[in-house]
C-alpha cells in the first residue's frame, strides 16, 4: 500500500480540524474501546456542548463508512435515533 500523505501532512490535518472545533466551542473525551480478536469497535463521546453530539457521532460514522470502503469492505450502517445507549 502507498502512503501518499506523511506525518506533517496528517498532522497539519488534525491541527486545523482541532482549530475548527475550538473555535465553535466543541470539546471533549472520545472513548475507544478495540477487540481486534472479534473485529469489533466501541466509540462513545462525551461532548461539549452536549447538543453537538448526535452531530459528530453522524459525522464519525460517515468517515468509518469511507474508511471501510477504501479497505474494499461492504458497510451496513444501522442508525437508531431513538435509542440512547448512555
Amino acid at each position: 500500500m502507498v502512503n501518499n500523505m506523511d506525518n506533517q501532512q496528517m498532522q497539519n490535518q488534525v491541527d486545523m480540524f482541532r482549530q475548527m472545533s475550538q473555535q465553535q466551542g466543541v470539546s471533549g473525551v472520545a472513548y475507544i474501546d478495540v477487540y481486534p480478536a472479534s473485529g469489533s469497535l466501541r466509540y462513545k463521546l462525551k461532548v461539549t456542548p452536549p447538543e453537538r453530539r448526535a452531530e459528530m457521532i453522524a459525522n464519525l460514522s460517515l468517515i468509518l463508512e469511507m474508511m471501510s470502503q477504501a479497505f474494499n469492505l461492504q458497510t451496513k450502517k444501522i442508525i437508531n435515533e431513538e435509542a440512547d445507549n448512555g
